[in-house]
């Protein structure tokens, strides 16, 4: 059995999901080829495009999800098939990539797996299953929702709902636990104080993370909050930062000498930074968001995307945390856990029973077992 797994350089969310799935598929001892959806057809502009648009997009939330909501329709749809399936570059290119990989079936882990993988498989001619791993967990983009699709593996229930609501068949969603990185599953069981011990950090100071991820975009403006409330916390921020957020920090231990700041950028050990905070702060983003549940931490939305809205469905549903962009009301909801115990173990609660599994393997066996029903239908 070869699988391939596709993803699109649009932030993380779609590039982590992807690797986690291609890494613990040949630990299975299965083949598997790992690609980004552009370079493999060759649409090196169409790449650049994309990956400057969603860096563009975090420094401008707002206008972002004006924007998208906009472009995700029919419209923006057609254009996109009408580029897959007339630049026949991107058609031989994708046909000179299946000759070479030949894999049972594909797996895409971004919506655009819709209007150009569709329409290419079918122009090529090749009988290859198309899945799609649902990245923003519970809902999917207007424009990558179709019954082209062979199946949609989404890992909430909530998900599912709302990809039946975009039309898509119910008996091509199945619901999948989400492909957890094994770097952050094995910190599962890290208590918080020894989490603090190996981290050398304060062990009983109330103490936040804020995780600006891979693309390392963010501000100073929540800290310069707390700092003006001379609230005593311990603040950690995360991420690969950008030129621009590298200064800004720069300048803010300068001008705050004894602020308990500690910024250790990029780390390959996220969970245990999670298991040793009480709440953490970012962006959507389904994989900060669920590696924050899976290691039991609530997490703050402080920046509302176009697909934040079904993240603030869930929760409403599951009060597991919250979404707030206005900078003062994120510091209302951070002191009041910190100081409310009972508001607090009622969220600990919650995060105890969470609707959803984790688990990469278990993930994989489910698409495997529907190949096979896919085989022998044909």
């Amino acid at each position: 059995m070869k699988v391939s797994f596709i993803y699109v350089d649009a932030g993380k969310g779609h590039y982590v999901p992807a690797k986690a799935l291609f890494n613990h598929y040949k630990k299975m001892g299965n083949e598997a080829s790992l690609d980004n959806l552009f370079l493999l057809l060759g649409a090196n502009k169409w790449n650049q495009i994309v990956k400057k648009w969603w860096r563009a997009n975090l420094h401008h939330p707002k206008m972002e999800r004006i924007l998208d909501d906009k472009l995700d329709g029919p419209f923006v749809e057609n254009r996109i098939k009408f580029l897959a399936k007339n630049f026949n570059r991107y058609v031989k290119s994708f046909e000179s990539w299946y000759e070479k990989e030949k894999p049972d079936y594909i797996v895409c882990t971004n919506y655009l797996a819709h209007p150009i993988l569709t329409t290419i498989i079918r122009k090529s001619k090749f009988n290859i299953p198309l899945f799609v791993y649902v990245a923003d967990v519970f809902d999917n983009p207007r424009i990558g929702s179709s019954n082209e699709v062979d199946r949609f593996l989404v890992a909430s229930e909530l998900g599912k709902e709302n990809c039946i609501k975009k039309g898509i068949d119910s008996d091509r969603i199945l619901v999948v636990p989400f492909p957890l990185k094994h770097d952050v599953m094995k910190f599962g069981q890290v208590e918080k104080i020894d989490a603090r011990k190996q981290l050398n950090l304060n062990l009983h100071k109330y103490t936040i993370i804020l995780n600006f991820g891979g693309e390392g975009i963010g501000n100073v403006q929540l800290i310069e909050e707390i700092i003006s409330r001379k609230l005593d916390w311990q603040i950690l921020v995360l991420g690969n930062f950008s030129k621009t957020t590298k200064f800004r920090y720069k300048e803010l231990k300068k001008k705050y000498p004894n602020l308990d700041l500690v910024t250790p950028g990029f780390v390959d050990n996220i969970g245990l930074y999670i298991k040793a905070c009480d709440v953490q702060i970012g962006k959507t983003g389904a994989n900060s968001l669920l590696e924050s549940l899976y290691l039991k931490r609530p997490f703050l939305m402080s920046e509302l995307l176009y697909t934040s809205r079904a993240f603030i469905d869930f929760m409403d549903i599951k009060k597991i945390g919250w979404a707030e962009d206005d900078v003062a009301k994120q510091v209302d909801i951070l002191s009041r856990y910190s100081s409310d115990e009972s508001y607090r173990k009622s969220i600990e609660d919650d995060l105890n029973t969470l609707p959803i599994s984790f688990g990469c393997i278990p993930l994989l066996e489910i698409a495997d077992k529907e190949f096979y029903k896919y085989k022998e239908k044909l």
